[in-house]
């Protein structure tokens, strides 16, 4: 009689840990699921705060005098946790420009530097020297599962594609020549090149390799003279009757 009382006993207090291991479990699925939609508003907020079409040309010469670290090691996997935590005020990162890729509907900030919060806010420059429309101009951001979001759509992008960089003095034009995934070891590929090229970078859904994207520059036109294409890639405001 005592035996059996005791391991009804410890039956019911196994099943009540069981119960409350899956109670436990189950919350924190639920959780994730909600954190997930969070970090991409949160994304998508900071992006619409440091729209090209949101700044004005002075602002973007105050942030290319911005104080930045070229430090890879700073920028770690893009999740919920990381994005939610930091809260970074987007208004505090150096906005140096806009990249738009229309085919794709691309459109992000470019920040000066390396850094985890402008690699998920947008995309980040990689070398200190380097200039829209001269040599190399690489970029980098993160991959993310949802293919709107950031880097993801370049594994949508096709030889042949326009990629349109602006700093509000210019448009510049560049037409994709090279895709390819490689491994994370190919830095040549960042390197100044005598062609003015421009270089996108992110990881691909493996995290291991990295997905190349090069374009050449085949125009640059003064702001003040985009075309509707143009306009209608970065959402620029409408300057002239004939972008209408």
């Amino acid at each position: 009689m005592g035996k059996n009382l005791s391991s009804r006993r410890r039956r019911k207090r196994g099943n009540i840990i069981r119960t409350t291991l899956a109670v436990l479990f189950f919350m924190i699925g639920i959780g994730l699921l909600l954190l997930d939609p969070i970090k991409n508003y949160m994304i998508k907020r900071g992006q619409e705060v440091n729209a090209i079409h949101q700044l004005t040309r002075e602002q973007i010469e105050a942030n290319e005098q911005r104080s930045v670290t070229y430090n890879f090691e700073d920028v770690g996997t893009l999740n919920p946790y990381t994005v939610i935590s930091k809260n970074v005020d987007p208004k505090d990162l150096p906005t140096v420009g806009a990249i738009a890729i229309p085919s794709v509907k691309m459109n992000l900030p470019i920040y000066k530097g390396v850094s985890d919060e402008g690699m998920y806010l947008g995309a980040g420059t990689l070398l200190a020297d380097q200039k829209m429309g001269e040599s190399n101009y690489p970029l980098a951001s993160h991959h993310s599962i949802h293919k709107e979001l950031l880097f993801a759509p370049l594994i949508n992008v096709n030889i042949g594609d326009f990629v349109y960089l602006t700093d509000l003095a210019k448009v510049y034009k560049y037409e994709i020549f090279y895709y390819e995934q490689v491994p994370a070891t190919r830095i040549d590929l960042i390197e100044p090149t005598q062609e003015a090229i421009v270089t996108l970078i992110t990881c691909d859904s493996s995290l291991v390799e990295r997905i190349v994207v090069q374009g050449k520059l085949v125009e640059s036109t003064p702001i003040e003279k985009a075309n509707k294409e143009m306009v209608e890639a970065f959402k620029l405001k409408l300057t002239r009757p004939d972008q209408q």
